[in-house]
């Protein structure tokens, strides 16, 4: 999918952001869909005692402004990297959770001299495998989809929002408000191509209980990303990092951080 913004649209965006931890090596950390800084505080904060922390407020959400265009996960890394540029990080680590996984993967695919290492928790854009039941009511409501909005849009009716959405639409539909054209342009994007180009150092981690990513997109990522590692969080959902699993994910991404930080002494590639 090609990314649909201008230069200007990037260089006027405005990002809400906020730095903990003065020593190390900075590490970007950008949140899900729907969610913000606030969520990722907890996890930054343990992360920051050792680390450089910028926490972002992707555009649309917490207190950054939505992009004056409808961009899709490559408009997003374009402005991350941007924001990288222009604060003069060197090599930063990125972690992304979910759709800010899916950024991540993104600006690392496209920028892979910007960023030192990776880190996808519990990531989106690897197309789901629906078999069965779940297959085929899947297409039947994609079919009913477009049957009601040609309706609208033929007879100027009110099927589609009126009775569809409140019934089959995901709940981030539902409540994506003014960024609805964003979630749809990229709630159906496939990052495949781009995770097989990731040279980068890359740490997966997942919740074993994820219903939004399921562990077989983690499994797929592990495949598709040359050399990364993969954890699985027992009894964890798509939100590993809250409550007492922040400790637990802060474990595996200082212990990252660690041998990266090695490699850099050594020299390493």
């Amino acid at each position: 999918m090609v990314a649909t913004l201008t230069t200007d649209a990037v260089n006027s965006q405005v990002l809400n952001t906020e730095k903990i931890g003065d020593t190390g090596h900075p590490i970007l950390i950008m949140h899900g869909w729907g969610q913000s800084i606030e969520g990722m505080r907890p996890l930054g904060e343990l992360l920051g005692m050792s680390a450089q922390v910028h926490l972002i407020d992707l555009p649309g959400f917490g207190r950054s402004p939505r992009p004056s265009e409808d961009w899709d996960a490559i408009g997003y890394a374009e402005c991350i990297h941007k924001y990288i540029v222009d604060n003069g990080i060197q090599k930063p680590d990125v972690l992304g959770h979910s759709f800010g996984g899916k950024v991540a993967t993104r600006l690392a695919s496209r920028y892979p001299d910007s960023i030192r290492g990776l880190m996808l928790m519990d990531s989106s854009g690897l197309k789901r495998k629906p078999e069965g039941k779940k297959k085929l009511r899947g297409d039947l409501l994609r079919s009913l989809n477009k049957l009601l909005k040609w309706s609208d849009k033929t007879f100027n009716t009110n099927y589609f929002e009126g009775w569809f959405v409140p019934k089959f639409g995901s709940r981030d539909y539902k409540e994506a408000g003014e960024l609805r054209n964003i979630l749809v342009k990229t709630v159906n994007e496939d990052v495949t191509e781009d995770a097989r180009k990731i040279t980068s150092p890359t740490l997966i981690l997942w919740g074993e209980l994820d219903q939004e990513t399921p562990v077989d997109m983690a499994n797929r990522l592990n495949e598709l990303i040359a050399g990364s590692k993969l954890v699985v969080f027992p009894k964890k959902d798509h939100f590993p990092y809250l409550g007492d699993g922040v400790h637990l994910c802060a474990r595996y991404i200082l212990d990252f951080l660690k041998s990266l930080d090695a490699k850099s002494e050594r020299g390493d590639s």
